[in-house]
C-alpha cells in the first residue's frame, strides 16, 4: 500500500530542516501525505513546514563529551527509537527520508526495523556522522555537491543538489540589482556568531567615505549584539537594518550585491540558486571541517572569497570589501559564476527517488 505518509526526519538546525521542508513542499504537490519527525530544536524551524502529521523524539549527539554525556546521549537516542517505533506502528508510513542531524538516526533505524524503505540526503560535502550510521541500509544516498567525502563503498550515490524552499526559488528569479547603491547582507548563523558582530562593523567603519556613502547593510545579529552593531554602523555613518532574525532572508539575499556568512550547506546552495557574490567564513568547530568543503564549491568557481575563521578580522575584511566595492563589476561576475555551482531542481529529483521507492514497495 502507498496511501500512508512519507516520513521526513530532520532536526537540530535549519541546515537539516530547510531541505526537508523543500522536499515536503514538492511531495505535497504530488499528493503525498507528510509525517515530520524532529526534536525540540528542529521544531523551532518548522513553523511553516507543510506536514500533515508530526511528532517529536528525543535525540542527542553521542560523539562529543565524556563518558557520562555519551551514556546520556545513548539513552536519549534509545528513547527516540522506541517513540519512533510506536508512532510508525500507529501511523503506518510507506517510505522515509533522513536529512541528518541526530533526530534522523532513531527515526531511520525505526524505519529499517519496520522494513520501511528509506533514503538519506546529505547536505554537506562530507557525509555527516548520523548519516554514516544509516547509509549502508539506505535505498540511496542523495548528496548535494559533486563530491561526497567519508561515504563507504557499495552505497548508491545520487547527486541531486540541496532542495530549496519555495521562497528561495522565487528569490532566484530576481535580477542582479544595479550597483549605483551598494547593498551588503551579513549573517553569521547560530554558532560563533559573535565574531560577526565585530569584524564587519569595524571593517565597514574603515572603508573610504565614498563607499560608505553608497552602502546600506542588512545584518542579522544575535539579540545581545543588536544594539552594539546598530551603534557601530550609525557611528560610521552607514545605513543599516539590524535584527536577530529575518524571516525573508532569501529575499534579502536577492536584494544584496554581496553576502558575508558561514558556509553551511543551505547558505552555499541558496547563493548558487539566487546567484550572489559572497565572503564565506567556515565554522571552525564544524565536525570534519565540512563547511570548508562546502565553501570551496563556490570559491573554486570564482564566486566567493573563502576566509578562514582564524583570519576573519577587521583588517582582512576591510581589504576584501574595499577590493570588491571599488570594482562592483567584479560582484556581477562573481554572482554569475555562483549560479549553477550546486545542481538545481533537487527537490524534484529527490521526490522522484521517493516515488521510485514507493513503486518498488508496491511491486514487491
Amino acid at each position: 500500500m502507498t496511501d500512508g505518509p512519507v516520513v521526513l526526519a530532520a532536526g537540530g538546525t535549519g541546515g537539516h530542516m530547510f531541505p526537508a521542508e523543500a522536499l515536503a513542499q514538492e511531495l505535497k504537490r504530488r499528493g503525498r501525505r507528510i509525517l515530520l519527525v524532529t526534536d525540540a530544536r528542529g521544531a523551532r524551524y518548522a513553523e511553516s513546514f507543510p506536514a500533515d502529521e508530526r511528532f517529536e523524539i528525543s535525540a542527542a549527539t553521542p560523539s562529543i563529551g565524556g563518558p557520562v554525556a555519551k551514556a546520556a546521549a545513548a539513552i536519549s537516542i534509545a528513547r527516540g527509537l522506541l517513540t519512533a517505533r510506536r508512532e510508525f506502528k500507529a501511523r503506518r508510513p510507506v517510505a522515509a527520508v533522513g536529512f541528518g542531524g541526530y533526530p534522523s538516526l532513531p527515526a531511520m533505524k525505526a524505519a529499517a526495523m519496520a522494513k520501511i524503505p528509506y533514503g538519506v540526503h546529505e547536505q554537506n560535502a562530507v557525509l555527516g556522522r548520523a548519516n554514516r550510521m544509516l547509509v549502508k541500509g539506505a535505498a540511496f544516498a542523495a548528496h548535494a555537491f559533486p563530491a561526497l567525502e567519508k561515504c563507504p563503498a557499495g552505497v548508491r550515490l545520487v547527486e541531486v543538489g540541496n532542495p530549496v524552499r519555495d521562497a528561495v526559488a522565487a528569490a532566484a528569479k530576481a535580477n542582479f540589482p544595479p550597483t549605483d547603491a551598494l547593498r551588503l547582507l551579513v549573517f553569521g548563523g547560530s554558532q560563533g556568531a559573535t565574531i560577526f558582530a565585530k569584524a564587519p562593523v569595524e571593517a565597514v567603519a574603515r572603508l573610504p567615505e565614498d563607499i560608505r556613502a553608497k552602502l546600506s547593510i542588512v545584518h542579522q545579529a544575535r539579540e545581545g549584539d543588536v544594539e552594539t552593531v546598530q551603534m557601530g554602523y550609525a557611528k560610521a555613518g552607514v545605513a543599516a537594518e539590524v535584527a536577530p532574525f529575518f524571516k525573508d532572508l532569501p529575499e534579502r539575499m536577492a536584494a544584496a550585491h554581496l553576502v558575508i556568512g558561514r558556509s553551511g550547506a543551505s547558505t552555499v546552495t541558496e547563493l548558487s540558486a539566487i546567484g550572489r557574490a559572497s565572503i564565506l567564513v567556515p565554522l571552525g568547530i564544524a565536525m570534519d571541517d565540512h563547511q570548508t568543503g562546502n565553501a570551496r564549491v563556490l570559491s573554486e568557481a570564482g564566486a566567493a572569497l573563502l576566509l578562514p575563521e582564524s583570519r576573519f578580522n577587521a583588517d582582512a575584511l576591510e581589504t576584501a570589501l574595499t577590493t570588491l566595492f571599488d570594482n562592483p563589476e567584479r560582484l556581477t561576475v562573481m554572482a554569475e559564476k555562483a549560479r549553477g555551482c550546486v545542481r538545481a531542481n533537487a527537490a524534484t529529483t529527490l521526490a522522484d527517488l521517493v516515488d521510485e521507492m514507493l513503486e518498488r514497495r508496491l511491486a514487491a
